[in-house]
């Protein structure tokens, strides 16, 4: 197809941010929720280390879509 300007992959990139953002902040207030307070610091490196899985594979998919 065509191929993306430089403002829409910008845009994309801060929408997607913003989405893991927005998730990491629905996961901490449902873990707060379930824990009656706050998560101990290993439950937050946890969540930490999902959302650098979810960059790894992000970027990953753009190689991809590069390639094609």
């Amino acid at each position: 197809m065509y191929r993306r300007s430089k403002f829409q992959a910008v845009l994309l990139e801060i929408r997607q941010e913003m989405a893991r953002e927005a998730d990491f902040d629905v996961d901490l207030f449902t873990e707060m929720i379930r824990s009656s307070g706050f998560s101990s610091i290993h439950e937050e490196h946890r969540i930490s280390d999902q959302l650098e899985q979810l960059s790894a594979d992000e970027e990953e998919n753009a190689e991809d879509e590069n390639r094609l």
